[in-house]
């Protein structure tokens, strides 16, 4: 771990480094990148973009490519529901009218 400590002077702003005996500290499993994507994909949706954007292990780009990922595929879950309904419903119409 590496603590940066700033000081100011007259001259100038300097910055020193301090470095820690300490290991860092285990990554989360909601934060590791298996575990995103699953969110992502099967459980959370949208909501767990959150856990994408908050996850030390992707890079900007691939957030971006993840966060579009996920929209385009819920705006595909979005309309296939509702091409389902409207077949549902115009099949309950046409059996009710016998």
């Amino acid at each position: 771990m590496v603590v940066l400590l700033w000081s100011a002077r007259s001259s100038g702003r300097r910055m020193g480094v301090v470095r820690s005996q300490e290991p860092p500290a285990p990554l989360k499993w909601y934060y590791r990148p298996a575990w995103v994507v699953v969110l992502l994909f099967v459980v959370l949706g949208p909501l767990a973009l959150p856990f994408l954007w908050k996850s030390p292990r992707f890079s900007r780009s691939l957030k971006l490519v993840l966060t579009v990922l996920v929209i385009a595929y819920m705006a595909l879950l979005v309309d296939e529901t509702i091409r389902i309904f409207r077949a549902v419903t115009s099949e309950l119409d046409v059996l009710t009218n016998f």
